[in-house]
């Protein structure tokens, strides 16, 4: 065996500091993957929930253990919502093999071949591919067939990168393998001409250089004039919007991080969002700051000319997305001499910079759930779940950035999902729509209020991370295939709750009258073997999962 180099021994040593450091139970293997796509991630500002979500490895994973699709910066999942009007987009496909063993080999570039002309050729129905790949690998590969497809009249830019990680020395990679990903160069051509292919080979070298690299948090702005600066450091100032729009974009798609604070979603063709289109569009018009309110961008420190530290553009969401649209779609940009009127407020206190996000969003009328993360009762979920071992996200990668366990850390997707489950028994919303779940204001309120005594929410959390760990130790007893865990964990933690609470009414209430969440194994054991014996009858598959006939199947023996 060939002795290891210093950064083969480093790289062990900081992977096992980092797995006891995250606080994650799972075989090193698994714990490598998940390292090797959150570092090769690390600017693409994804959650740990975001990264378990594009796994797909297993039996029957093509070679492949994680797949994700950006469209125009965002990733996306089964319930995203593309906005097909842009008439140019962005599209990047990831994919990531990761291995422990400390060389490279032909067999993982001979099987991403294999995989590409079988699932990313878009003559072959991958449905006609079921016996041969698992399920979250076919799902994840229909989620980036799909956003081509329905941009395709756009000629999109595409980007496909591929990385092949292990733990062995990048300079010792021998001339068959890299010969096997020139072959996969040329197979990528010929299905989508004119892509950017890229193939990288990640061994400890550079792995650990990723590990030292830390992202940017910082962001510059050119502005137009000398701004008008406060005793407290903040500023006004006329930025053209050609800069703004280098400001929000990184690359050519939408810096999306930069809009995580705001209360709003971009509205789409909306009447303001039309009206500040035809104004962008008539580049002979009365500068756009005369006829626009402007952008407003909370920071804790900016330094003028101007610097910006973890920026958050806390209104002017609409105005931004439009400014972006307009220059992504046009390729004359710098005959244009307009400007935008920003506000830059520097402030440090967190709960001072939610009053502010709610007060430059006072102008206009918005629904209460639409405030989100800054409404009072997700700063309340976060201090008690703080109080109790948990990191609730409330602003994305906050926790994941400070270094708080994996496991710890509580996303306000990954909770909504576990209240649509275990108090409005919707264990088919929670598993077909994980990213748009609490869109609307009706099913925002109904899980997310005031109203809900506060250790509910611990509760359901518990409920949850009980049964994930339950299934994943049961796993060899009834399937090798993670996308079953994926499919059916919900409705068994339903089935559990109620089990537990002994009763299918007033789940609140008995929740709240419970004093600790101590499950038994006889609870799991007989739970999963009815949620499994409803599930295989219904068909066993994907659609069963995200249908609504599993529930009242369930529901109905309980």
């Amino acid at each position: 065996m060939a002795k290891k180099t210093n950064d083969q021994i480093i790289l062990e040593q900081i992977l096992k500091d980092k797995k006891s450091e995250l606080e994650i139970e799972m075989t090193d293997a698994d714990f490598f993957e998940m390292y090797t796509a959150s570092e090769i991630l690390k600017d693409y500002d994804v959650t740990y929930d975001d990264i378990s979500y594009s796994v797909v490895e297993n039996g029957g994973d093509g070679g492949i253990d994680s797949i994700f699709t950006f469209v125009n910066g965002e990733l996306q999942k089964e319930d995203t919502q593309l906005n097909v009007q842009m008439r140019k987009n962005h599209i990047e496909l990831i994919i990531i093999q990761s291995k422990t063993s400390p060389t490279f080999k032909e067999d993982a570039i001979t099987k991403f071949r294999e995989t590409i002309q079988d699932l990313f050729n878009l003559a072959n129905d991958v449905t006609k591919f079921k016996q041969r790949y698992n399920e979250l690998l076919l799902e994840k590969v229909l989620i980036f067939r799909n956003a081509y497809s329905k941009l395709a009249k756009t000629f999109p830019t595409i980007v496909i990168r591929f990385f092949y990680a292990t733990q062995g020395i990048d300079t010792e990679i021998h001339v068959n393998v890299s010969d096997k990903s020139l072959k996969l160069r040329d197979d990528i051509n010929k299905l989508f001409s004119g892509a950017n292919f890229e193939f990288n080979f990640i061994g400890a070298s550079t792995l650990l250089e990723m590990s030292r690299n830390i992202p940017s948090s910082t962001r510059t702005l050119d502005i137009s004039e000398q701004p008008i600066s406060t005793v407290a450091g903040s500023y006004i100032c006329l930025a053209s919007l050609t800069k703004y729009y280098e400001f929000v974009s990184d690359d050519g798609a939408l810096a999306r991080s930069i809009f995580e604070s705001n209360v709003r979603d971009y509205q789409g063709s909306v009447t303001v969002n039309t009206g500040i289109r035809l104004t962008l569009n008539n580049i002979n018009s009365d500068d756009f700051w005369y006829l626009n309110n402007g952008v407003t961008i909370i920071t804790p420190k900016a330094v003028s000319q101007i610097t910006i530290e973890d920026p958050q553009i806390v209104n002017g969401l609409q105005t931004s997305h439009e400014i972006y649209r307009h220059f992504s779609d046009h390729e004359k940009v710098d005959d244009d001499k307009r400007s935008i009127l920003i506000r830059i407020i520097c402030e440090e206190n967190e709960e001072a910079r939610d009053r502010i996000i709610r007060a430059t969003n006072s102008q206009t009328a918005i629904l209460p759930a639409s405030l989100r993360s800054s409404d009072e009762i997700h700063r309340n979920i976060e201090d008690y779940l703080k109080a109790n071992g948990f990191y609730y996200d409330r602003k994305k990668n906050f926790y994941k950035n400070l270094g708080k366990p994996a496991s710890k850390i509580i996303s306000i997707a990954y909770l909504a999902q576990a209240m649509m489950t275990i108090v409005l028994f919707r264990p088919d919303s929670a598993r077909a729509r994980p990213s748009t779940l609490i869109n609307q204001d009706i099913e925002y309120k109904k899980i997310f209020s005031l109203d809900i005594s506060i250790d509910t929410y611990l509760k359901v959390i518990l409920i949850i991370k009980a049964t994930e760990a339950f299934l994943k130790n049961e796993t060899d007893n009834y399937t090798p295939d993670t996308k079953t865990i994926t499919n059916i964990k919900y409705y068994v933690a339903m089935t559990v709750a109620i089990k537990y609470l002994s009763t299918k009414d007033k789940i609140l209430e008995s929740l709240s009258n419970i004093p600790q969440i101590a499950i038994s194994d006889d609870i799991f054991d007989e739970s999963l073997q009815l949620v499994l014996k409803k599930y295989v009858e219904l068909g066993a598959d994907d659609q069963v999962a995200k249908g609504a006939s599993l529930t009242p199947e369930i529901l109905a023996e309980l």
